[in-house]
């Protein structure tokens, strides 16, 4: 599927806790809204493994990228997550005039 990527997080550390090692990555994106009536953009976040996220680190955000999503079980729980990211080169991005920017032609 294709996402406008706008942010990412990665967390790493050691639990205070527990003293094991952890790595988190989320990925927020903002996909069309679908449905009668509706129009626009809506943000989403799904989980990520951080190595996933690293691709993302020299690329100016927000962004459009080829998101490839699995299904996968954590606590028991069915949830999705990012499997890859590719991030597409900006030519490849359809991309309007700003409202209010066109120049009329004169007569």
């Amino acid at each position: 599927m294709k996402a406008h990527v706008i942010g990412y997080e990665i967390a790493e550390g050691v639990s205070k806790k527990t003293g094991n090692a952890y790595s988190i990555g989320k990925l927020y994106v903002a996909l069309p809204v679908v449905g009668k009536g509706a129009k626009g953009l809506m943000g989403s976040m799904y989980d990520c493994e951080p190595a996933i996220l690293r691709k993302l680190e020299n690329i100016n955000l927000p962004c459009l990228a080829d998101i490839e999503q699995q299904d996968v079980m954590r606590f028991g729980e069915r949830k999705q997550e990012i499997a890859s990211i590719s991030p597409l080169p900006p030519e490849m991005v359809a991309t309007r005039p700003a409202a209010g920017t066109a120049v009329a032609k004169s007569a």
